[in-house]
Formats: C-alpha cells, sequence, structure tokens
C-alpha cells in the first residue's frame, strides 16, 4: 500500500515537473526499447525482460514509468510491451512466410499455445486470419503483374 501511494506521488511530481513533451517523450522511448527487446528476441530467439532495459536506459524506476502510461494511457506497462509483440506477429503473419511456431520460437517462447491465445484475446482473430491477409495480398500483387 504505502509503495503504491510512493509510486503515484512519483508520478504525481514526474507529471508536474515535466511538460507534456517530455513525458510524450518518455512514452516513445519505452515504445522504442519495446520494439529494439522484440528485434533482439528475433534476432537471437532468447526471451529478454522488458522492465530491466526500460529502466536503465530511462534512468526511471520501473513503478514510476509504470504509473505514468497508467496515469497517460491507462495501461500498464507490461501491457504495452504485449501489444508491441502482438502488433510484430501480425506483421510477420502477414508480411512473412513464417508460421506462428516459427515466429514464436524466433520470440524466444517455449510454447506457441500462450502466444496463440493472447493473439486470440487480443485481436479477436486467430493467426490463420493474418496468413489469410496475407494470401489475399500475394494473390491481388499476382493479378496486377499478370494484367
Amino acid at each position: 500500500m504505502l509503495n503504491n501511494l510512493i509510486s503515484i506521488f512519483k508520478v504525481e511530481v514526474i507529471s508536474s515537473k515535466k511538460s507534456s513533451s517530455d513525458r510524450s517523450e518518455i512514452l516513445s522511448r519505452v515504445k522504442s526499447i519495446a520494439d529494439q527487446i522484440i528485434q533482439i528476441r528475433l534476432d537471437t530467439g532468447k526471451s529478454l525482460v522488458f522492465a530491466t532495459p526500460s529502466t536503465s536506459e530511462l534512468k526511471m524506476d520501473y513503478i514510476a514509468i509504470n504509473n505514468l502510461f497508467l496515469y497517460e494511457h491507462g495501461v500498464s506497462l507490461e501491457r504495452v510491451f504485449v501489444m508491441r509483440i502482438i502488433e510484430k506477429v501480425k506483421e510477420m503473419l502477414v508480411y512473412t512466410e513464417q508460421s506462428l511456431t516459427q515466429i514464436v520460437s524466433a520470440l524466444g517462447y517455449q510454447n506457441s499455445s500462450s502466444l496463440s491465445n493472447l493473439l486470440k484475446k487480443t485481436t479477436g482473430f486467430t493467426s490463420a486470419h493474418f496468413k489469410k491477409i496475407r494470401k489475399n495480398k500475394l494473390e491481388i500483387i499476382r493479378r496486377q503483374q499478370t494484367e
């Protein structure tokens, strides 16, 4: 309880000390860090924790950053990271030939069911839907090339 109050106070201090553009910069940097971590995961196949790089890069306490996101956007840092992962998964399903199983492995997850469930819960669609979008896009491109 006390830690929560301290964190809320930190957000109020951050919000009052920093201008809107400073807060926007912090929020943009967090999203950029999330994207970098996702890319590292794809390059190495290793699962990296989101919190540590965020706090060290921004030189701010994780709870304070998290509360700033909650205050500004109504979502937690973890949710932001999950949403960035889902966007990357959707992009890879539509624009690459990789299967969800391959993407899961590339992102360092242990099994595909958790990411598959998360994709369905977040977007309302399964990976098959995004593969169908890919198929439709390729068909349109083929038709345009033959005309």
